[in-house]
This record gives structure tokens, C-alpha cells and sequence, in this order.
């Protein structure tokens, strides 16, 4: 069952979990040729599919996928997954900005929301990402905050944060 979080945010994004209501538009924005090549599984996803997707996951509880909004309206999305309680680790991503905001900030700062939900409230001290090694973009976003790169294998690059001390 899925524990429920509260909506949180920095004062301009705001993160909530997503909900059915929801799945139209983030399956408009991941199927997108210029979104779905950053993303392992490439293929176009059917509505039937996201659905199903949903359903699992709203069983699982140690997956968090979040809608960010700024003023209220959806502009992108992000999620913190495969939550490992006893390694006190879990991995970051599924960002993906709505078309008609890229540019203004909006993923940099739900990787950093993310960051302090998984050190402060799920004291996971260690969090980990895999990018793209051609998502030059993305990469920056993460090293801005804060993720170091770990290792490399089959186009992806591994990359890591530790935070003993959350800010």
C-alpha cells in the first residue's frame, strides 16, 4: 500500500504524488519523441498500459512518483524509487519537464526537493541516478546537485550523492 506524502515544495515547485487524474498528461509529455529517447524503455506507451503501470505501483511502497507544479499547474514530473530501508539507499528520476516549460528551472529544483524528501524525511543518506552519457543537459542538472558520476556501462553513467548531513 502506498504511504501517503504530503504535497511539499520550495515556494515555486511543488511536489505531489501523482494520481489517476494525472496520467493523460505525463503519458502526453514521455511520449514525445524528443522526451522518450532519454528514457530506457524508448517505445511509445499505450493509455492501457500507464494504467496498468499505475495500478502496480500504487501497490508498491517503496516507489514515490510525484507530479511538480508551479502555480498550480503540472510541470513536470520526477519520482524516488526502489527504496532499500536497510542499505538506506534509493534511486532518483523519471524527470521530465511539461514541453512549454523547459528553461525555467523547474527539474533542477524537484532534484532538489527530492534530494532533501529522501535524506530528511526518508533518511536515505546515499541516493543514485542513471543518465544517458549523450544527456549532457541532464547531467549538469545533476551535478548541480550535488550527484558525482560513479561509473559507466552500456551508454549510461551512474551517478551518486551522499549526504550525512542534509541541508
Amino acid at each position: 500500500m502506498k504511504p501517503l506524502v504530503e504535497p511539499f515544495g520550495d515556494g515555486t515547485v511543488t511536489l505531489r504524488l501523482v494520481e489517476e487524474r494525472d496520467l493523460r498528461t505525463i503519458l502526453d509529455w514521455r511520449n514525445r519523441d524528443e522526451a522518450r529517447v532519454w528514457f530506457k524503455t524508448s517505445d511509445k506507451l499505450s493509455l492501457d498500459s500507464h494504467k496498468r503501470w499505475y495500478e502496480r505501483y500504487l501497490a508498491k511502497d517503496d516507489d514515490f512518483f510525484f507530479l511538480v507544479e508551479a502555480d498550480g499547474a503540472p510541470v513536470g514530473q520526477c519520482a524516488i524509487y526502489d527504496i532499500d530501508r536497510i542499505a538506506k539507499s534509493a534511486e532518483i528520476g523519471r524527470f521530465l519537464v511539461a514541453p512549454d516549460k523547459a528553461g525555467n528551472g523547474y527539474i533542477t529544483r524537484s532534484c532538489e526537493e527530492l534530494i532533501r524528501f529522501g535524506t530528511r524525511t526518508l533518511d536515505l543518506p546515499y541516493l543514485f541516478l542513471e543518465v544517458m552519457e549523450e544527456n549532457v543537459r541532464a547531467i549538469r542538472v545533476y551535478e548541480h546537485c550535488g550527484f558525482s558520476e560513479e561509473g559507466r556501462s552500456d551508454g549510461l553513467i551512474r551517478m551518486g550523492l551522499t549526504r550525512n548531513d542534509p541541508r
